[in-house]
């Protein structure tokens, strides 16, 4: 289900373990609740992302709160093909073992973008701002 708000010009879908949405040239996308994100799930919703974005990049805010571990397979992936069309990522996390795991991939995994870590939204799209192509 997809929605177009002409006033804020702001695009919203919601899929299976994400809502998403563009609004002031930034992409935000809300990881649902989950115990792990595993290879499936991390393919899915980068293939639901790339399909959201018809082949426009975008700087990225991901909110991975509500996920409670990623798998080392997922987070391969993510730090890879994961990023395609994504000029930054700030990732959203405050649980501790999560922030460890996010520390980890970018650390160790390397994401072929600028990629960093924040507890809250109003920083990362502060961030995130300087990536805008406008």
């Amino acid at each position: 289900m997809e929605h177009f708000q002409e006033g804020d010009r702001t695009r919203l879908t919601e899929t299976k373990y994400v809502n998403m949405f563009i609004k002031d040239g930034i992409f935000q996308c809300y990881f649902k609740a989950m115990e792990v994100m595993d290879i499936a799930v991390a393919i899915r919703t980068v293939k639901d992302r790339l399909n959201f974005f018809e082949n426009q990049a975008y700087p990225c805010l991901f909110d991975i709160t509500e996920v409670r571990q990623t798998t080392k397979e997922a987070r391969d992936f993510m730090a890879n093909e994961g990023n395609n069309l994504v000029l930054a990522s700030a990732m959203i996390v405050t649980n501790p073992m999560l922030k460890m795991m996010a520390n980890f991939y970018v650390m160790v995994n390397r994401p072929k973008n600028p990629t960093k870590l924040f507890t809250d939204r109003e920083s990362a799209l502060e961030w995130l701002n300087q990536f805008k192509q406008i």
